[in-house]
């Protein structure tokens, strides 16, 4: 699936639930806040190989419409990538609040001048792979954002063990707290096909 040139065409991701192939929108230019407000997928729960996003003018936040992705599976990579965020210059969090699974390939966020809730987002949760190879660079220096995770009365709501054994408040947004435990939750399949008993988790 390929999204360019013009907000309007995300129209073609209605109903979607499974993408088999990959997802990439691109060179959006002339695009303004308000083509955005209306759009969500919240059928769209899969991608079969990878999701790349570059130059999608006034997009600040997937959170809204991609709310229930929750695997990319990486069957075939970019360049040994998964997923790329990508000179987004005014994307100010990705918002993915359902990620969970990234099952092969790495991570590239680069040169989103805007982007925060970067610190607050653990890759080890996600990637079944690892993330040693993942870039993560030229973007907003996250000592300028304010990365608040959701509170209720005062109590933190975020906190999570991560892969180093430490805690840490871990969340995609204001709103959003992460999930993910490097493993695909149970309720995802492909096509009917099963997953291995080992690498299937309750979400």
């Amino acid at each position: 699936m390929d999204i360019r040139n013009s907000a309007e065409y995300f129209s073609k991701l209605e109903n979607c639930t499974v993408i088999e192939g990959y997802l990439q929108i691109v060179l959006i230019d002339h695009a303004k806040p308000s083509d955005y407000a209306g759009l969500s997928f919240p059928k769209l729960r899969e991608i079969t190989e990878y999701f790349v996003m570059f130059r999608v003018k006034n997009l600040q936040t997937l959170r809204h419409i991609f709310p229930n992705l929750a695997v990319i599976r990486g069957d075939s990579l970019f360049f040994n990538y998964a997923l790329i965020i990508f000179e987004m210059f005014e994307l100010q969090e990705i918002g993915l609040p359902s990620l969970q699974a990234v099952m092969r390939g790495w991570v590239r966020i680069e040169k989103n001048i805007n982007l925060c809730y970067l610190s607050t987002v653990d890759w080890s949760l996600v990637q079944v792979q690892g993330m040693e190879n993942n870039f993560i660079k030229g973007n907003k220096d996250q000592e300028e954002c304010f990365n608040f995770c959701p509170e209720d009365d005062g109590k933190r709501l975020c906190r999570k063990l991560t892969a180093t054994g430490d805690v840490a408040e871990l969340c995609w947004t204001g709103q959003d707290c992460q999930k993910g435990q490097g493993q695909v939750p149970c309720s995802i399949s492909l096509l009917g096909k099963r997953m291995e008993a080992e690498r299937c988790v309750s979400s």
